[in-house]
């Protein structure tokens, strides 16, 4: 809850950007939630192999939080983390899984402090909320992509 209300109180102050290779640091996220992934789901990485300037600690943080998610819901079949340029100064990272989707009554909330999508779970509801926040504080936005019917899509928007 503290972590929240710092960053809402710090959402003007911008975060230090450095140079990353989008192919390498994508690769290198998706490792580290590996271990969260059940044997019978595989992971997928489509991302060029181009330099973008970003915050990489906290976008490392959104995404492997987003991984686990999908890590978690997904028992089976394919979790995806595809890089997209979209314009000059507009990238988008969506991490897509064929996991169990999200439920129609639950997508609305889903960004709202304190949401949990399963009754029995470990987590405290924020993960979703800070990432979002932190989303905003690098000029960018996260979102569920409520299209996508084979699992869950969420779309990490960044303007650089």
């Amino acid at each position: 809850i503290q972590e929240l209300s710092t960053l809402e109180n710090s959402l003007t102050e911008p975060y230090e950007m450095k140079e990353i290779n989008v192919n390498t640091f994508c690769e290198a996220t998706m490792d580290k939630v590996k271990e969260f992934v059940q044997p019978e789901v595989s992971t997928v990485v489509n991302a060029a192999k181009l330099q973008i300037k970003t915050n990489p600690e906290q976008l490392e943080r959104i995404l492997i939080h987003l991984l686990k998610n999908a890590a978690e819901y997904t028992e089976s079949g394919k979790i995806f983390l595809d890089f997209k340029k979209r314009g000059a100064h507009t990238h988008q990272f969506i991490i897509s899984d064929t996991g169990t989707g999200i439920p129609v009554e639950k997508q609305e909330n889903l960004f709202k402090p304190f949401t949990e999508i399963k009754d029995l779970t470990e987590g405290d509801g924020l993960g979703l909320p800070i990432c979002a926040l932190i989303a905003t504080k690098m000029n960018g936005s996260l979102t569920l992509d409520t299209s996508y019917t084979k699992g869950s899509r969420f779309v990490l928007e960044l303007h650089t």
